[in-house]
């Protein structure tokens, strides 16, 4: 055998080892770059879902924005939220010269279903109510007057309230009362407010000049307080804030109707919400915070869902009464 064949036939295993060896090598980097491809894949899914979930839960706990920044009366008003607020004022109800001179043409207004022509007479005649109807009743309370310490001013009063409402008879001035209510069925924010300021004594007074039974009496009474406690809910769903601080007063000492402690706290906190005067927000934050701890799980479960119900009416009625 020659040397050259000796070789050939040593060579021809020793590329087979090689061949072997290299398609193992192969093999082998082909699965471990798999491996490495797949797990890169789901460290990338785990990245991207725990972006998703950190972006949903900062949205989910995001706090609400509250109302308000307002302004004077008439300018519109933005909110945190963007809602846009106007700030209504009550329109001026005293008239230069004497209200006689006025009254007819308002009447007339009124009877076309002019709402602020309904308030403004009642306005007038419940201011009227109490001026001395004649130059003797005028004498006689100027008389009076002497007893007090500002005497002066108080007959300048006297005098002012006279001369204003000189020529409206007692019938007439009481009333006030069927006009307010017109303006208030009619929508006014402004009539429904000023319920507010009228107690039940003084309605039996001005309506009711005659004795009544005392089942009559009460059967009125009750039937007033009642009234003025939907006029009053109506005003404050417009954003009133004399209205919101009456019914939190009477639902708080009075305890009108169903859940009145519930009611009370819900409407403290409408006030906060809406009010611009800081002294207020403290006041009835304070009330708020003293309540809070005497309601039970049920309770603040009903004045939570009031104040959430009551501010989105307010919020889309866009408007602010705010006392001043």
């Amino acid at each position: 055998m020659s040397g050259y064949a000796f070789v050939r036939q040593g060579v021809k295993p020793f590329l087979i080892v090689v061949l072997v060896l290299l398609f193992v090598i192969y093999i082998y980097s082909s699965r471990e770059a798999a491996i490495f491809a797949t797990n890169s894949e789901s460290s990338n899914d785990t990245t991207a879902s725990q972006h998703v979930e950190a972006q949903v839960n900062i949205s989910a706990t995001k706090p609400d924005t509250s109302l308000l920044a307002d302004e004077s009366a008439e300018q519109v008003s933005e909110a945190n939220d963007s809602r846009e607020f106007i700030i209504k004022n009550a329109p001026k109800w005293r008239f230069d010269g004497v209200f006689i001179d006025h009254f007819t043409e308002l009447k007339q207004r009124a009877k076309q279903g002019d709402a602020e022509a309904n308030y403004l007479i009642a306005q007038n005649l419940k201011y009227c109510f109490n001026a001395p109807l004649d130059a003797e009743a005028l004498e006689a309370t100027l008389a009076e007057s002497y007893e007090f310490s500002d005497a002066g001013d108080t007959q300048n009063r006297v005098l002012e309230k006279y001369e204003y409402c000189e020529g409206v008879d007692l019938a007439t001035r009481r009333s006030f009362y069927r006009y307010l209510a017109m303006a208030a069925e009619q929508g006014s924010a402004f009539a429904q407010q000023t319920f507010a300021g009228l107690t039940p004594e003084f309605y039996m007074k001005s309506q009711f000049p005659e004795k009544l039974s005392r089942a009559e009496f009460i059967k009125n009474r009750d039937g007033f307080k009642e009234r003025k406690t939907v006029f009053l809910e109506q005003a404050a769903k417009q954003g009133s804030e004399q209205a919101l601080m009456s019914l939190a007063s009477m639902y708080y000492s009075e305890q009108v109707g169903e859940h009145s402690a519930a009611k009370a706290y819900a409407i403290n906190r409408l006030i906060m919400e809406i009010t611009q005067n800081n002294d207020v927000y403290n006041r009835y934050a304070w009330f708020e915070q003293r309540q809070y701890p005497t309601l039970s799980d049920e309770e603040l479960s009903i004045a939570n869902n009031l104040f959430d119900q009551w501010l989105l009416q307010i919020k889309q009625n866009g408007t602010l009464y705010l006392k001043h």
